[in-house]
């Protein structure tokens, strides 16, 4: 008797003991399924919409630095040719005009061997909210001979030298920056080189060369100038050396400049790009026509 009532306690007991733990574990259940449904919502769906919000905030924000930097790049074309050049015909007026129209934020006036287009293209320049730099292109000689073309740029006077090492002194004198134009074109080469280079580096002597000009027949010559540059450690500039008003931004340099100061920083530091176009033969058949007196500004408008 006593083992059958011990055997249905421990039985009522054992089902007890079953009810309680299934009970139980089914609350287990309950409250770890619970957590894992909170941590899915916690951790994957609400940083997701953060982490969006955050990058493209950083998007328009990185946008708006970059465009603020290109606005800062210009082109300039630091070869034109005023009707001061007997070679030319274009009107102040017109340079800037054309200036303007080709989307250049500076030019230099290279006349040959004059500065006459200086005081009204200064002015107009800087009606224009233009860069204006003034040079000049200067005819060369050594012992006599005519050994080609000089470009002095940044120049604040008349540099009245025609001798090779006179021109470089005067040059020096006003801290103006010395280059080479068209050097390797088939017909405007420059001969002193050879000269220039028996005495030392070349860049001792011309700091700089131009890489890209817009009149040479062969785009090979400007090849060959930007290779020269870069064999030699010289400075590079660009221009279109436009004669007619339809030239003026075929040629340029794209620097990060507001001023003429800081153009000068950049290419002495060798932060610039030469770039643009061939002007091709017809501008050279209109040169002949200027010489002759034959054309003038009002045939191109």
């Amino acid at each position: 008797m006593k083992k059958n009532i011990s055997k249905k306690i421990n039985s009522k007991s054992n089902k007890g003991i079953k009810k309680i733990n299934s009970k139980s574990n089914k609350e287990i259940k309950k409250i770890k399924s619970k957590p894992k449904t909170i941590l899915k919502k916690e951790k994957i769906q609400k940083p997701e919409i953060k982490l969006k919000k955050i990058e493209s905030k950083f998007f328009v924000i990185k946008k708006r630095i970059h465009e603020k930097e290109e606005s800062e790049f210009g082109k300039f074309d630091l070869h034109i040719h005023s009707k001061f050049s007997a070679c030319a015909v274009n009107e102040p007026e017109t340079i800037v005009k054309k200036a303007k129209e080709a989307g250049l934020k500076g030019f230099a006036i290279t006349d040959h061997n004059t500065i006459r287009a200086w005081p009204t293209l200064t002015k107009l320049a800087k009606e224009n909210d233009l860069i204006f730099i003034p040079g000049q292109e200067i005819d060369v000689k050594f012992k006599g001979k005519n050994i080609g073309h000089i470009l002095a740029l940044f120049t604040y006077d008349k540099i009245v030298s025609t001798d090779i090492y006179d021109i470089i002194d005067e040059a020096k004198s006003q801290s103006a920056l010395l280059s080479l134009p068209h050097a390797f074109d088939f017909t405007r080469a420059f001969r002193g080189i050879e000269y220039l280079s028996a005495n030392g580096p070349i860049s001792r002597y011309i700091p700089a060369i131009e890489t890209f000009n817009s009149r040479v027949l062969r785009e090979s010559a400007n090849i060959e100038a930007k290779d020269f540059a870069e064999k030699n450690g010289l400075f590079q500039t660009a221009g279109s050396d436009a004669h007619m008003p339809y030239e003026i931004g075929n040629g340029y340099l794209i620097a990060k400049a507001n001023t003429e100061l800081d153009l000068l920083r950049e290419i002495k530091l060798g932060r610039v790009v030469a770039n643009g176009r061939l002007s091709g033969l017809k501008p050279k058949m209109h040169t002949l026509g200027a010489y002759l007196n034959i054309l003038k500004d009002s045939n191109f408008k």
